[in-house]
Parts: structure tokens; C-alpha cells; sequence
């Protein structure tokens, strides 16, 4: 079981300096967690932020993610600047990685030949663990557990 961290106003400059591999995005009105935003280190290590319900202003999660300056999200995907991979995980969830790992991660969605969007929100953060050495490629988004709040 995977641990989040949770990023709020209280703690988020504890987090600018992230070595980013990937980070999910919800638009406003996606569904799931609309506002939430995931990211998984270089370490392994699991963020959660929320900037349009909970707990973090945007301008902030722009502190946190700057990369999100140069994204450009749209209802079926997104672009991202060079550097980095776009895949659209379906209604308003969009993943974005870095693009050392961007073609590992490719062939891990391409072998297991999934059926629509959904599958790959669920599993996404497995399949990137799984690139870090860091877990079970099976590992799916019902297994996180958020860390008690700073």
C-alpha cells in the first residue's frame, strides 16, 4: 500500500523542489476527484493535493508542480512542453510523465490491452512505481492511504 503525502497551504513550500517522474491532473468538474492532483517522485514517494476542494491554493500548486505553467489541458488530452508525455486518462483526468520514462510506460499500457480510459486512470500509479522499482505494477488507486496531515 502506497502512502500520500498530503500537500496543503500549511506545508507546500516543504515541497518546490520535487524531482517529478509523473503527476495526474483533474480538471474542474472531472470525474473522480475533481481539483486532485497526484505526484510521484524519483523516490517513489506519492503526493496528493487538491487545489479546487480541499486544501491548496493553484498559484501554490504552481509552486509545487511548474510544469503545470506549460500544460495546456483540454476535454480529450492535453499538451505538454518538451520534456515530457501527455496520456489522457478520460473524463477530465489527464497523466503527465517525464519523458525518460514516457516510452517504458508506453509498452507497460500497450501490453496490458486495455478496454477504455478508466483501466488506466485505476492503474497508472502501479505501472509508474512498477518503472521505479519502487512496487507492484498492479498496485491501483483503491490502495492509497493518505499520511495524517502536517
Amino acid at each position: 500500500m502506497s502512502r500520500l503525502i498530503e500537500i496543503t497551504e500549511s506545508n507546500y513550500k516543504d515541497y518546490c523542489t520535487l524531482d517529478i517522474v509523473a503527476f495526474s491532473y483533474a480538471q474542474p468538474g472531472a470525474m473522480g476527484e475533481p481539483g486532485g492532483v497526484l505526484i510521484v517522485d524519483a523516490m517513489g514517494r506519492v503526493y496528493h493535493a487538491n487545489y479546487c476542494y480541499e486544501n491548496l491554493d493553484y498559484d501554490h500548486l504552481l509552486e509545487v508542480v511548474p510544469i503545470l505553467k506549460d500544460c495546456e489541458f483540454g476535454i480529450l488530452g492535453h499538451q505538454t512542453p518538451v520534456g515530457w508525455s501527455p496520456f489522457y486518462l478520460g473524463f477530465g483526468n489527464h497523466l503527465t510523465i517525464k519523458e525518460d520514462y514516457s516510452f517504458e510506460f508506453e509498452i507497460s499500457v500497450a501490453d496490458k490491452h486495455f478496454k477504455n480510459k478508466g483501466e488506466l486512470y485505476q492503474q497508472w500509479l502501479g505501472m509508474v512505481m512498477e518503472l521505479l522499482g519502487k512496487g507492484d505494477e498492479n498496485l491501483g488507486m483503491e490502495s492509497l492511504s493518505v499520511l495524517p496531515k502536517n
